[in-house]
């Protein structure tokens, strides 16, 4: 079992904590030592019996006796008297200096648990006090990349390492805010510049094909040139598509996936009319960009009918599962490796040969996974083992994920 990695403010308290234990150990082992170098029993014993040796000295001069120790007692009227012994009683003073020592390193010990305890609690507020801008700086950044790019840390207080990197962040969100204003602005000079050529083109073709007097060659010119138009429309329309997906999202709404899921393969039903089409739609509400999501369904729809067989099935199912709005379009079709799934996710790349319908632009499933990924979303594909394709989709249903 693989525990959780522990926080950054439980890793700081468990650090103060420990540094505290140590020091207070290293001062409890150093206390100790002194204290029994203090209750040492020679130099007890002779400090307690210095004074009075000194006095029976005075009064008998070199008439003391030789290798006997001096010892005070108490007559039972109050007096003190002094006696020479041979034999000291030496074991009570050690157990009287062992009970001293024990006691004094079981208080000291049970004063060191309670100032640990302390110490980890003052050092789990002192860790959230410094780790305080830290997660402000991730809240500013995690707002940052799931909404828009306004938000700032404003940082403020003395010149530190934080500060630095709060003012480095909003100097990048800055930039990048500069950086997808403009790719916004080139997306929408670039679908004006290239939209007006190609309705001219259209329309200078449908006109062709109109007259009566054009000749079959001239028909046939005209044909080629509209069908050419139609491809670089689509193409331009699903590069705009990836660069907007790929920028992130501009509004976030409330969306009822089942009925744009409906009303999406609704509009597709006419191209699959060489195919099956099967639809199970549950309640499914996601948080998202509509007009995003109703071109991930359209794409995957569109990809399942045109990269089919004769007479294949497409099946589209919108469920409800685990907090989260699950879209699954599975097809029939040509057999695939899953070398080849995944290289279906990158731009424009194409599938070796089509079935029902036209050839691609090898833009669909990459801008599905744009898509995906700009809600917070996850998207999977597998081959099937009796050929086609099975993507799934999952997006979050909570505004906040």
């Amino acid at each position: 079992m693989r525990f959780p990695r522990p926080t950054v403010r439980i890793r700081l308290t468990l650090l103060y904590g420990s540094l505290f234990l140590l020091a207070g150990i290293v001062l409890l082992v150093a206390t100790h030592v002194l204290y029994r170098e203090a209750l040492d029993k020679d130099e007890f014993e002779e400090k307690r019996a210095f004074y009075a040796e000194e006095q029976v000295k005075a009064a008998f001069g070199d008439r003391l006796p030789s290798g006997k120790r001096l010892r005070e007692f108490t007559t039972r009227d109050g007096r003190t008297i002094f006696k020479f012994v041979e034999d000291v009683n030496d074991k009570a003073v050690d157990d009287a200096v062992d009970d001293a020592l024990r006691e004094q390193l079981a208080q000291s010990g049970i004063a060191l648990g309670f100032t640990t305890v302390g110490a980890l609690l003052l050092g789990w507020l002192v860790a959230g006090r410094v780790l305080r801008p830290v997660q402000r700086i991730t809240e500013t950044a995690r707002a940052s990349s799931e909404t828009d790019l306004h938000h700032r840390v404003g940082l403020e207080g003395p010149d530190d390492e934080l500060k630095e990197l709060a003012d480095t962040l909003d100097s990048l969100l800055e930039a990048l805010e500069r950086a997808f204003s403009s790719q916004r602005a080139f997306s929408a000079n670039v679908s004006h510049e290239l939209r007006t050529p190609l309705a001219i083109l259209r329309a200078e073709a449908e006109i062709k094909l109109a007259d009566p007097d054009a000749t079959q060659s001239e028909h046939d010119f005209a044909r080629r040139i509209l069908d050419s138009t139609e491809q670089g429309e689509r193409t331009v329309d699903g590069l705009l598509a990836l660069a907007r997906s790929e920028s992130g999202l501009l509004s976030r709404v409330e969306v009822d996936l089942a009925e744009l899921t409906g009303d999406v393969v609704g509009d597709l039903a006419a191209s699959a009319n060489q195919v099956e089409l099967t639809l199970d739609l549950g309640e499914a509400t996601a948080w998202g960009d509509r007009a995003l999501l109703e071109r991930l369904v359209a794409n995957l729809v569109e990809n399942a009918i045109r990269h089919n067989v004769q007479g294949g099935w497409v099946r589209v199912e919108v469920a409800q599962e685990a907090g989260e709005a699950v879209l699954r379009v599975g097809n029939s079709g040509p057999r695939l490796t899953p070398e080849e799934v995944d290289a279906f996710f990158e731009p424009f790349v194409r599938r070796q040969e089509s079935g029902a319908g036209r050839d691609g632009l090898g833009l669909g499933l990459s801008i599905v996974r744009a898509i995906v990924h700009s809600h917070g979303g996850t998207v999977s594909a597998r081959a099937r083992r009796d050929g086609g394709l099975g993507v799934e989709v999952r997006l979050p249903r909570d505004r906040e994920s």
